[in-house]
């Protein structure tokens, strides 16, 4: 049943990877249209909102960014979708990448590169468009079920030029491609909880956020490098490396992780905010203790969240 239901959808992934971005776009919204009509994570969506817009002032924003909040949602099926098709066809004729120079100047420190990333725009099409470009990346991310759809997701990825490490053998991946001199993208704007979290400002609250990407920039000695992708109005995407993050010191360890993981959180916020219809606001972001952050918080033994 799974080998049939794969065929059926790479037929079709095939006929969208032809489409132009425009059209796709049509059809993305109306998906979108449908998804939010029928209330799919609709709670989710209006909660995180009101979190990261509140008052009764902004109440017209919010009920612009949730249209586009799920015309962007619907546009993002129907392009990882193209996973499935043409999938780097459509890459090298509608994905644009600017500031590898930034990339290129990071990697010459010999120590390989953190991707600092997030759920702005696509991130499918930005790691297929830095492979593209010569970056050899590996993408830390989930093992999907069921296994069929994972095989032939990691296959897309493949044919683009992407590869993809899984827990349990993350860090070890990790470490081994970095010291090869590789490139790791990691998403940074999900929740976690402890112990791998740390409680830091995101978009106006205290909230939990990974503490792994400041915990392997200390331990390698690998630079930081934000990069971010958005729609354009006429479809296409753009990809915009940026220049690396500066290291922050500081004499009590714990202290270090919070105040660096902090400041990759100010970063993404920024992306967030320059975009805020196209970040993935279905996911549940805000959860746990989102109380101001107390004296003494990060230095605390392990930073909680």
């Amino acid at each position: 049943m799974g080998r049939i239901l794969l065929i059926l959808i790479q037929l079709k992934a095939g006929f969208l990877s032809l489409l132009p971005p425009r059209v796709l776009a049509i059809q993305g919204s109306a998906l979108g249209g449908l998804l939010r009509g029928i209330g799919f994570r609709r709670k989710v969506v209006e909660g995180n909102l009101e979190i990261a817009f509140p008052g009764d002032a902004l109440a017209g924003q919010r009920r612009q960014l949730s249209g586009d909040a799920y015309r962007h949602l619907g546009r993002l099926f129907l392009e990882i979708f193209l996973l499935f098709g043409f999938f780097r066809r459509y890459v090298r004729r509608h994905v644009e990448l600017t500031g590898l120079a930034n990339w290129s100047a990071a990697r010459d420190a010999g120590r390989g590169v953190l991707f600092l990333s997030s759920h702005v725009g696509n991130w499918e099409l930005m790691a297929a468009a830095g492979a593209r470009d010569g970056i050899d990346l590996m993408l830390v991310t989930k093992h999907l079920k069921p296994e069929w759809l994972h095989r032939a997701v990691e296959q897309g990825r493949a044919r683009a030029g992407v590869r993809g490490t899984y827990e349990p053998r993350t860090l070890r991946e990790v470490l081994r491609h970095l010291k090869s001199g590789g490139t790791v993208g990691m998403v940074l704007d999900q929740y976690a909880g402890p112990p791998v979290g740390v409680r830091v400002p995101f978009m106006g609250v205290c909230v939990g956020t990974n503490l792994a990407l400041a915990t392997i920039a200390k331990r390698t000695g690998a630079p930081v490098v934000p990069v971010v992708n958005h729609r354009l109005p006429d479809g296409r995407v753009r990809v915009e490396i940026l220049p690396a993050v500066p290291w922050c010191d500081d004499t009590d360890p714990h202290r270090e992780l919070a105040l660096n993981t902090a400041n990759y959180a100010k970063v993404l916020e920024g992306h967030v905010r320059s975009h805020p219809g196209q970040w993935l606001w279905t996911h549940k972001r805000f959860k746990g203790d989102l109380s101001p952050l107390r004296p003494g918080e990060w230095e605390s033994g392990r930073p909680r969240a």
